[in-house]
C-alpha cells in the first residue's frame, strides 16, 4: 500500500512538475496595436509616401516617442538610389543642425558640474583670448547658448568639407585660426557680426564649434571622446557617431546624401567638415530618440540621468525674450501652438527636424537624405499621430 501510494505521489509531483514547466514557457503574447491605431499608422505612411515625391526626397525616417517608450519608427524611401537600396532603421543619417542639441547637452552638462557659470567670460577658460572687434563686450557661455555672441559664419566655412574622410584639423586649430587675428581663416568683417554681444541674435555654426572647443578644454577630453563617455555609452546610443570614419567602420549603412535640381536627384559622397559639432552628427532615429526622450522627461531617459530637470527647463525657456523670444538654449520654439522646442535647419544632403514636447513628453526625430527641405508639415502630421498612439 505503502509503495502505491509513493507512486501515486511521484506521478502526481510529475504533472504538476510538467505543467508548471509548460505555463514558465508559454510566450508572452503582448497587446495587439488596435485597429483603430493601425488605420492612423497606415494614413500616416500613405502621406509620408506621396510626401516624398511632393518634396523630392529620397528617403525619410520617422520615429515617435512619449518619455522611454518608442511609439512609432518607421522609414520609407531609399537610402541609395543608384543601388536601388530601402532605407531601415539601422542606416545613419547626417543630422545637419541638430546635431548642435548634442553639443549644448555637453556644455550644459559641464555647467552642472560647476566648471563655470553661464554668465561668465568664456575667456576665462581659453588659452587665447576671444573678442569682438566691433565690441569689447565679454562673450559670455550664456551667449553661446543662445546664439548671440556675435560670432558669424564666414566664407572660411565654405572650404572645410572632406568627403568621404574626417577633417585633418583639429578643433582648437580651427577655433584659434578663425577667431584671432593674422588666423588662417580670419576675417573680422565676415566672422563677426556688427552688433554688441548679448544684443542680438545669429545662429552660427562657428559658435557652436566654439562651444564644443571649451567643452574640450574644461574636460580634457576631445569632443567627441567626451560626448561617447558622457552622453552617448551611459544611454546606449550604439548607433551615433560625431567621426565619419568611426560611422563607416560601424557596421551600420550609411543614408547616401542628395541635393535635387532640374528635375533629379545628385548624389553627394558622405562627407565632414571641420566644424562637424555643429552640423556633423551621424545617427538612427530609434538611437537619437534616446536623448530626446531624456529632454522631454525632465532629463531622464530608462533612469540614466543626462541633465537636471531645472536645467531642462531652461533649456526650453525663452532666454533672450527683448531680441527674439522663441530662443532656448542653442534650441528654438518650432510650434507656439503645442510648445514644441528643437532644431529644423538643413545641410548639404540632410535636412532634419527634432522636436521635443516637455509638458507633453513627446519627441519627434524626422531626418531626411536631401537638403533645402521644409518639413514643417510633416512635424504637424507626426505630432497629431503621436497624439493618437
Amino acid at each position: 500500500m505503502k509503495n502505491i501510494l509513493f507512486l501515486l505521489l511521484i506521478a502526481s509531483f510529475t504533472i504538476v512538475t510538467q505543467s508548471c514547466k509548460k505555463k514558465t514557457i508559454d510566450p508572452i503574447v503582448l497587446p495587439e496595436t488596435s485597429e483603430e491605431e493601425n488605420s492612423d499608422i497606415k494614413a500616416f505612411n500613405t502621406y509620408l509616401t506621396a510626401q516624398l515625391n511632393t518634396l523630392n526626397i529620397p528617403g525619410i525616417s520617422v520615429t515617435i516617442s512619449k518619455k522611454d517608450k518608442i511609439l512609432y519608427n518607421d522609414q520609407i524611401g531609399k537610402a541609395n538610389i543608384q543601388n536601388n537600396e530601402a532605407l531601415t532603421k539601422d542606416h545613419l543619417f547626417l543630422m545637419a543642425s541638430a546635431s548642435k542639441i548634442v553639443t549644448a547637452t555637453a556644455l550644459l552638462q559641464l555647467n552642472e558640474y560647476g566648471h563655470f557659470a553661464l554668465d561668465d567670460d568664456i575667456n576665462n577658460h581659453l588659452p587665447f583670448a576671444v573678442s569682438n572687434p566691433n565690441s569689447t563686450t565679454p562673450i559670455t557661455f550664456r551667449m553661446l547658448l543662445t546664439q548671440s555672441s556675435g560670432i558669424a559664419d564666414g566664407s572660411a566655412l565654405e572650404n572645410l568639407y572632406y568627403e568621404d574622410y574626417d577633417s585633418p584639423l583639429p578643433l582648437d586649430y580651427f577655433v584659434e585660426e578663425y577667431l584671432l587675428p593674422n588666423g588662417t581663416f580670419y576675417n573680422a568683417s565676415e566672422n563677426f557680426k556688427n552688433f554688441e554681444p548679448g544684443t542680438d541674435y545669429e545662429s552660427s555654426q562657428a559658435a557652436t564649434t566654439l562651444m564644443a572647443y571649451l567643452v574640450e578644454q574644461i574636460s580634457s577630453q576631445d569632443f567627441h571622446l567626451y560626448c561617447e563617455n558622457k552622453i552617448f555609452t551611459p544611454m546606449g546610443m550604439t548607433q551615433t557617431y560625431w567621426k565619419l570614419n568611426r560611422a563607416k567602420q560601424s557596421g551600420f549603412p550609411l543614408a547616401s546624401p542628395y541635393t535635387f535640381s532640374n528635375g533629379q536627384f545628385n548624389p553627394l559622397e558622405n562627407y565632414t567638415v571641420t566644424h562637424y559639432p555643429s552640423i556633423g552628427l551621424r545617427t538612427t532615429g530609434k538611437d537619437f530618440m534616446k536623448l530626446v526622450s531624456a529632454l522631454s522627461n525632465d532629463g531622464y531617459y530608462n533612469n540614466i540621468h543626462v541633465l537636471d530637470e531645472t536645467t531642462v527647463d531652461e533649456m526650453f525657456t525663452s532666454q533672450i525674450p527683448t531680441i527674439n523670444n522663441q530662443i532656448g538654449y542653442h534650441v528654438t520654439l518650432l510650434d507656439p501652438v503645442n510648445f514644441l522646442w528643437g532644431d529644423d535647419r538643413s545641410a548639404k544632403g540632410a535636412s532634419t527636424i527634432v522636436a521635443v514636447g516637455p509638458y507633453t513628453e513627446l519627441g519627434i526625430v524626422i531626418m531626411t537624405n536631401e537638403g533645402n527641405v521644409d518639413l514643417n508639415e510633416i512635424l504637424d502630421e507626426a505630432y497629431k499621430l503621436a497624439l493618437k498612439l
